[in-house]
């Protein structure tokens, strides 16, 4: 019977959204060819890749971030994703800057980026994840080419 007990044991464990291997996956963020401090690199799966899933790195002064999954783990399944870049700025009272950021409704902070970038329904942003070792660079522009 105690067996029987350990048996479901390593049956529930092994049983948690298994999406195969997570490859490690690193990068940079730069904008109008500068490093970009403090801003959040989320993955989202496409439509071909295991719904599962995703993953998110903040970057560091020098613009260079690391992934970590959903399951807490380094790195990614293989797989396309759409890919957002936000970095939330705080915007004082009365403040008249229009930015490219859409303001957040009942909060005094904007995303510093337009959708495009930052709205996992609009971004222009996505990368294959492969397992090849070469980091994902990420290059933003201020001004969007038309």
């Amino acid at each position: 019977m105690r067996w029987m007990f350990c048996i479901s044991l390593l049956v529930v464990a092994g049983c948690g959204g298994n999406h195969g291997p997570e490859l490690p996956v690193s990068g940079s963020v730069t904008l109008d060819d500068k490093p970009v401090a403090d801003a959040l690199v989320r993955f989202f799966p496409d439509k071909d890749t295991d719904p599962t899933s995703s993953g998110h790195g903040r970057t560091g002064t020098d613009g260079k971030f690391i992934v970590t999954s959903g399951t807490g783990k380094k790195g990614l399944a293989p797989g396309r994703y759409k890919v957002t870049v936000n970095k939330a700025v705080n915007v004082q009272a009365g403040d008249s800057e229009q930015g490219a950021g859409a303001i957040v409704e009942g909060l005094d902070i904007k995303d510093d980026f337009p959708p495009y970038y930052s709205n996992p329904a609009q971004t222009v942003l996505a990368y294959t994840i492969t397992g090849d070792g070469k980091p994902i660079e990420i290059k933003l522009e201020s001004k969007k080419k038309k």
